[in-house]
């Protein structure tokens, strides 16, 4: 029961904290999100096109985030919302230093919600979710073949940004 209560308050807590990040993007929630505006901030970082990136975070982040909240697709929401995080960690967050706050934006906050979403994906989702109520049960092959996918899906974002990435001016 407590490990059960300590996987449904980590998928509601950090699912729901990056499917929010991802509506904010879709303008749905808070101020000021649009896709047109984070497929600008992503061309000006090298995550080229844009328009595309933008719409697959912003998808990781809605979806993957609920996926995560409900518990359902086992490995899948979460795996999701540790490669988004892992990509947004590198692209924008560690080039700020550890500590956000200053004006900076450090990798303090999503390090440790890539950690946790990742751990869950490993554990499952426990009995307080969807999958749990309906009896859906994942096997290690499928847990780590679907992690392996969304791997692949965070290198190829890291590939194309490394490759497109502007190039500092020289001192």
């Amino acid at each position: 029961m407590n490990a059960d209560l300590g996987l449904f308050v980590l998928r509601v807590v950090v699912g729901g904290v990056v499917m929010m990040h991802g509506l904010l993007k879709l303008g749905w929630v808070g101020k000021g999100g649009s896709i047109p505006g984070v497929a600008g901030w992503f061309n000006s970082l090298g995550l080229q096109p844009g328009l595309f990136w933008a719409v697959v975070a912003t998808t990781a982040e809605a979806l993957g985030g609920l996926l995560m909240v409900v518990g359902l697709g086992g490995p899948l929401g979460p795996g999701i919302v540790a490669a988004d995080l892992i990509v947004v960690t590198i692209v924008a967050h560690v080039g700020q230093g550890f500590w956000a706050g200053g004006g900076k934006v450090g990798w303090e906050f999503p390090v440790p919600m890539a950690a946790a979403a990742f751990a869950v994906a490993l554990l499952g989702n426990g009995n307080w979710s969807l999958d749990g109520a309906i009896g859906l049960v994942y096997s290690d092959q499928v847990r780590w073949l679907w992690l392996a996918i969304v791997a692949v899906g965070a290198l190829l974002a890291l590939g194309v940004r490394a490759a497109r990435a502007p190039k500092k001016a020289a001192a």
